[in-house]
């Protein structure tokens, strides 16, 4: 009859590096010595994002020592919970974090605590905000000048 093998664990804090950008964040956990398939990510419905592993180091004829981390961050609702997706490779775990692209009226009620603005300067912020919108929105209006351009010098109106 074979005795059950002591088991030790190894608890260990690993190194994680945020940046944060405009569009999204993104978080590196450094796990060398990890296999994709010893590392679980969860997103609980408390906000709660939870990174753990574990992995076996060593074993012996009577013990056997594992290697453990857990890792929690809380998760604002600034972020599109339902697009964050990982990756790992090299011994590093990348996170990805879009964040929630506010809309015009939303910007509005931040900016103004829900009064609406005469001068329009809160919609000028939140465009500025979004740069693929403002771009498009300069573009548009280069257009208009061009097209005005043209029509002052080649239609012939006459005003009677």
């Amino acid at each position: 009859m074979q005795a059950s093998k002591e088991t030790s664990y190894e608890d260990f804090e690993p190194l994680c590096k945020w940046r944060r950008d405009q569009n999204c964040d993104k978080l590196e956990v450094r796990l060398q010595g990890f296999k994709r398939q010893q590392l679980k990510i969860q997103i609980h419905s408390s906000g709660i994002l939870e990174i753990s592993g574990e992995r076996l180091m060593e074993e012996g004829k009577s013990k056997r020592t594992i290697s453990r981390f857990r890792k929690e961050f809380p998760i604002s609702e600034d972020y599109q919970r339902t697009q964050i997706h990982a990756k790992f490779y090299n011994g590093i775990l990348h996170l990805v974090m879009p964040k929630q692209i506010p809309t015009i009226s939303a910007a509005a009620d931040e900016n103004n605590d829900g009064k609406a603005s005469s001068s329009g300067t809160s919609y000028l912020t939140c465009l500025m905000n979004n740069k693929n919108m403002a771009l498009e929105i300069m573009v548009l209006a280069i257009s208009l000048a061009i097209v005005g351009a043209y029509v002052k010098k080649y239609c012939q109106c006459s005003l009677q």
